[in-house]
């Protein structure tokens, strides 16, 4: 059997970015998740290759691509919707500030995009009462199992919220809220950002409501005292 052309034309770390690029733009685009725009670029670039494993990114190399596309393409359009995704995840944390919430993931390190949603880890010692606020609050969720994490974190709780007219974004924006053990808090947090170019903030891998609230009042010209 032959061997695939684009394989044969990029091997080794040329081809772990060429995967990573593809990865990035199907993150950008479409709002896959790592995992499943890894396993889509690999497919694009390479069929069914029965080395694709070797060709596999790590999420760093995949976050560094996307943050390029972003640069690239979406300059007009992105800091805006990440801006408006960093005020309604302040605006759920200031609702949740007794169950001690930390913004994460993509609204935090800047790489959000138009559909991506929000995510929140609360440390808390009862998820049960995470519960009962949203539902004192008429706010519909669904519950679904911690997975690998269960080991710290007592369940994910997710739910959609409308998104503000004009803004860019999905007409809904997907918000989960993973409940962990408030000892979590003592290890530090993973998938640190390291670009040296971003706010301290966005590098620290977590952030309660003070610091998104600076980050904000630094870099978005609303400020942190807005709401969506």
């Amino acid at each position: 059997m032959s061997e695939n052309p684009v394989r044969s034309a990029v091997r080794g770390d040329d081809l772990k970015t060429a995967v990573a690029a593809s990865a990035a733009r199907w993150i950008a685009e479409e709002g896959c998740d790592y995992a499943t725009a890894k396993r889509r670029a690999v497919r694009e670039l390479l069929g069914e290759a029965a080395g694709a494993l070797g060709a596999m990114p790590d999420n760093a190399l995949v976050e560094s691509e996307l943050r390029r596309y972003l640069r690239l393409f979406a300059a007009d359009s992105q800091p805006a919707q990440l801006a408006t995704l960093r005020r309604l995840a302040l605006r759920w944390m200031r609702r949740l500030h007794e169950f001690n919430p930390h913004l994460v993931g993509a609204v935090l390190n800047g790489t959000a995009t138009g559909h991506s949603g929000i995510h929140l880890n609360l440390y808390t010692d009862s998820a049960k009462d995470v519960e009962i606020f949203l539902l004192n609050q008429s706010q519909s969720f669904d519950v679904r199992d911690a997975g690998p994490n269960a080991e710290t974190t007592q369940e994910v709780l997710e739910f959609l919220v409308r998104a503000p007219q004009d803004s860019g974004l999905d007409s809904a924006v997907g918000v989960t809220l993973s409940v962990m053990d408030p000892v979590a808090l003592r290890v530090a947090p993973a998938g640190r950002a390291k670009d040296p170019d971003l706010h301290p903030v966005e590098r620290a891998g977590r952030a309660n409501v003070s610091m998104v609230e600076r980050l904000l009042a630094e870099t978005d010209p609303q400020g942190g005292g807005s709401t969506v």
